[in-house]
């Protein structure tokens, strides 16, 4: 099989599982597994692919056709101009947290050496990016599932992210670990499905762990946690910095409001949805 017949071929086979961009596709997984960039492939085209290729491509494609993510088969991918880690067990980064991550910066830009606290931290997406973009912050990363905390490490070590520091901990439990006033700014992607939607979700996002995409019967119970235990850990001056479901602006502004935070926004995204609720916390 040649290069040229394999793009064909392993593309026609994800066209017809439904993948909506299957050359695209392909091609990621030539440049990931072989190094083999655009220009490489149009130079190569007709090169007959190993044995231990052609196997390494089918494998891959097989899995996509199951439905299975693509960011999970490449085992890497890419937030905000770095490349992260990924795979079972943890929530695949997201260009929507972006909004998140820029909304944290603008207020972090703020302040001296701020301390900041990222609350269900996944990959490290957030506390990467904030760490690397300021560099005299310091991150503590929170994260419970035992997957995802690998690579959060991972992630940390692979960026040379030194001023982030990993614990493994349930934010459900874990708060009293903390002093209040502790902390220049919290910023979370928690969990926010309901649990009732969760079923109808499209094939991929069911690979991802359901602890990650779980927000209880309405969506808010990370929220009511977060706001109602982890408020008072903010110094007074801090700031929230969450991200929500497009429907939920109303409800997590009235949590946050409700435990102290003034000066509540939202903060759309580029599609002009509801992404992110930014507050500052005022101690009584």
């Amino acid at each position: 099989m040649t290069v040229r017949s394999a793009l064909d071929e392993f593309s026609r086979r994800l066209a017809a599982s439904g993948v909506d961009s299957p050359m695209y596709e392909v091609r990621l997984m030539f440049e990931t597994f072989f190094g083999m960039t655009r220009l490489r492939l149009t130079d190569e085209r007709e090169r007959q692919l190993s044995e231990k290729e052609e196997a390494c491509l089918i494998s891959a494609v097989e899995r996509r056709c199951k439905g299975e993510p693509i960011q999970y088969i490449l085992g890497k991918w890419e937030f905000m101009d770095r490349e992260y880690f990924v795979g079972a067990g943890v929530l695949i980064p997201r260009d929507d947290t972006e909004v998140c991550v820029r909304t944290c910066l603008d207020d972090l830009k703020k302040r001296q050496s701020p301390r900041v606290l990222e609350l269900c931290a996944g990959t490290g997406i957030i506390a990467v990016t904030l760490a690397k973009q300021i560099p005299d912050c310091t991150v503590t990363a929170i994260e419970k599932e035992p997957a995802a905390f690998e690579y959060l490490k991972k992630n940390i070590a692979y960026h040379g992210a030194d001023n982030v520091k990993a614990l493994s901990g349930d934010i459900f439990l874990c708060c009293d670990d903390f002093e209040d006033g502790s902390f220049d700014a919290i910023v979370s992607n928690p969990p926010y499905i309901e649990t009732g939607a969760l079923p109808a979700l499209q094939r991929e996002v069911q690979f991802e762990p359901e602890t990650a995409l779980d927000g209880g019967a309405d969506g808010l119970d990370f929220y009511r946690c977060i706001a109602g235990k982890w408020g008072r850990k903010l110094r007074s001056g801090g700031s929230m910095t969450l991200e929500i479901g497009e429907d939920q602006a109303r409800a997590v502004t009235e949590l946050l409001v409700k435990n102290g935070f003034r000066n509540v926004v939202t903060v759309k995204d580029i599609q002009e949805l509801d992404r992110v609720i930014f507050g500052t916390f005022m101690r009584v």
